[in-house]
Order: structure tokens, then sequence, then C-alpha cells
């Protein structure tokens, strides 16, 4: 009856053997898809690295960094230009209305000027015909 026993615990032993095998599989396996993943970063960053030396190669970071300041002012004097061109806009405005406001005081002048002298000549002729009937 010893053997029974015995067959029962070796196979009990070969199967925790099979299970932890099967565990190492699965860990060995996971490691791997870790190591490709590592790989697959290393590649990405030393495609990164690639394209930092040819930017870096093309434009140093002093140069980026004139170019940085250089749009900033273009920016600002694009602003400033769209600032004066609404100011100029409200100026063309402004001369009209003083344009529409010279005319109608050129128009006032002119009647004023005619009824002073339409005023002017009644005044003269009644002098005239006073000056008749009294003499």
């Amino acid at each position: 009856m010893a053997a029974p026993d015995n067959n029962a615990l070796i196979l009990q032993q070969l199967q925790k053997m099979e299970d932890k095998l099967d565990n190492l599989a699965t860990s060995l396996h996971e490691t791997n898809l870790e190591m490709t993943r590592i790989g697959g970063m290393k590649h990405s960053l030393q495609d990164l690295k690639a394209w930092k030396e040819n930017v870096e190669s093309i434009v140093n970071p002093e140069d980026l960094r004139e170019m940085k300041k250089a749009l900033q002012e273009i920016k600002a004097s694009s602003e400033e230009i769209n600032r004066l061109e609404k100011e100029l806009k409200s100026i063309k405005e402004d001369k009209a209305k003083d344009r529409v406001e010279i005319e109608d005081l050129k128009t006032f002048k002119i009647k004023a000027k005619t009824v002073v002298a339409i005023i002017s000549i009644l005044f003269s002729t009644a002098i005239t015909i006073l000056g008749w009937f009294v003499s």
C-alpha cells in the first residue's frame, strides 16, 4: 500500500512542478513582452534623439530662441498695425462727418449773405423812396 501513496505523492509533486513551470512560462512570457515594450521604447527614444540632432543641425537652440522672439515681435507689430488701422478708420469717419458739417456751414453762410444782401437792398430802396417823399 505504500506504492499507491507514493504514486499519489509523486503525481502531486509532478502537478506542483507543472503548475510552477506554467507560472514560470507565464512570467517569462510577461517578461518577454515587457522586454519587447522596452525595446520599442528604446527604438522610439533613438528615433527621437536622431530627430533632435537633425533639428539641431538645421537650427540651433539659440537661433530657435531668436526666431521665437522675432515671431513675438511680429505678432506685437501686427496687433499695433490692426490698432492703427482701426484708429485711421475712425479718423476717416470723423473727417467725413466734418466735411458734411463744413458743407452745412457753407450753405448757411450763403443763405446768411443772401439774406443780408436782400435786407440791404430793401433798406436802400426804402430810404430812397422815403427820400423822394421827403423832398
